[in-house]
């Protein structure tokens, strides 16, 4: 059997993105190894025999049963329709109901045939399978177009206007291929308060996403689906990390702190960069993993973290936010640092006894306030005897105290 031949990292035509996002959602349902219910419905099919019935109105009222069932849509640059459900009993019911209920009479004997229901895991070769006849048929219809264009050209194009989709994420994979991130990276200090000081601990080497998305993705909005975004930064952190790996020179003896997602720890780009580093370097060296990790696949972000500090390097978990600190007991991970997100208002929330006392449960020396960019989340801070900070606030607070005739901070 043919499973689509065509390489995954290569681009298909900017006109068949409904195909290849199609594509890629297949591939990561898949990874989840989860059931799912798969419908394939004709509509280009019947689209092109019904009169009476306007298809655009059609394909809305699917839509809205597919949004009213908890389900996923998608439409095929030739019409056709796939539906996606949670293989649970209750929804195993919907495909006879969808079609009996919003296409009717309009389906010929033939078409009726064409329906085809799949299970995923089980039948995952086979909707390849049939996502390989779709891009086929699509690549036909487009073949006096002209040659494929790079992933600048079409993330610059209409086709990346929108919400971010697996497509998108893909194309942006490839452009990290195509371009030299080392121009969009930036580096931000955390600092220690100590006796009115402020003191330089480390700092935080990251790719800057959005002067990347403002120059090479401007029209995709790509913090529309927070799960898709966590792989954007995640690709973005491979590519660091590989890109670190060829040229260590440039941070060798200093103390820095990287973003690395669990699959990178437990795949050849770490153990490549770990091998470039010796004993003493380590010890400078903290790997930031995000806590939506956690979320994710707790058992790996645990095997992830045991790993790092096996290797001798320091370990933080990233971008945990106030509310999450009365469901989750994150003081008792062995982890060196602890970096709570006091963006905006999240620093009041602080203020809630629950989440006071989770966070007062957490050893002090383990805390580091980021994004500590007001006055009352460095205030409330204070209060708590926290004494690490990162923030552009605390940036302008340790400028002011290097300058003349400028009080120092106070305590």
């Amino acid at each position: 059997m043919r499973i689509w031949e065509v390489d995954d990292n290569k681009a298909i035509p900017s006109d068949l993105v409904r195909e290849q996002d199609f594509i890629l959602r297949l591939r990561r349902l898949y990874r989840t190894n989860l059931p799912y219910l798969v419908l394939e419905l004709p509509l280009g099919r019947i689209a092109q025999k019904i009169l009476d019935v306007k298809i655009d109105g059609l394909l809305d009222a699917i839509q809205q049963f597919a949004a009213a069932s908890s389900g996923q849509c998608l439409e095929l640059s030739n019409g056709d329709v796939f539906l996606i459900w949670e293989d649970v009993p209750s929804k195993r019911t919907l495909p006879q109901a969808l079609t009996k209920e919003l296409l009717g009479d309009h389906i010929a004997p033939e078409d009726k045939d064409a329906i085809r229901s799949y299970r995923l895991p089980a039948d995952y070769a086979l909707l390849r399978e049939r996502a390989n006849w779709h891009v086929e048929q699509a690549q036909a219809a487009a073949a006096n177009l002209a040659d494929q264009e790079t992933a600048l050209q079409i993330l610059h194009s209409d086709a990346a206007r929108g919400p971010l989709t697996a497509w998108g994420v893909n194309q942006i994979e490839r452009l990290l291929d195509e371009i030299n991130v080392r121009r969009y990276l930036r580096a931000q200090p955390v600092y220690q308060h100590h006796q009115g000081q402020w003191r330089p601990l480390f700092a935080e080497h990251f790719v800057s996403i959005n002067d990347l998305k403002q120059e090479r993705f401007p029209r995709l909005d790509i913090a529309a689906r927070e799960h898709l975004f966590l792989e954007v930064c995640q690709a973005l952190d491979r590519n660091l990390l590989a890109e670190l790996t060829e040229h260590f020179e440039p941070i060798r003896g200093q103390a820095i702190s990287l973003n690395v997602s669990v699959s990178t720890v437990l795949g050849g780009v770490f153990a490549r960069f770990a091998h470039q580093v010796n004993q003493l370097e380590r010890s400078r060296i903290c790997f930031e993993i995000h806590r939506g990790e956690l979320l994710n696949d707790f058992t790996q972000t645990l095997n992830a973290i045991e790993l790092l500090r096996r290797e001798h390097f320091r370990v933080a978990i990233d971008s945990v936010t106030p509310d999450m600190l009365a469901y989750m007991n994150i003081g008792r991970f062995a982890v060196d640092l602890i970096k709570v997100n006091v963006a905006g208002d999240r620093a009041l929330a602080l203020r809630d006894p629950v989440t006071l006392a989770a966070l007062q449960s957490i050893p002090r020396e383990k805390i580091v306030f980021f994004r500590c960019d007001t006055e009352p989340a460095l205030r409330i801070g204070q209060e708590l005897g926290i004494d690490k900070y990162q923030g552009w606030l605390i940036d302008g607070l340790v400028k002011a105290t290097t300058q003349p005739h400028v009080a120092k901070t106070p305590a």
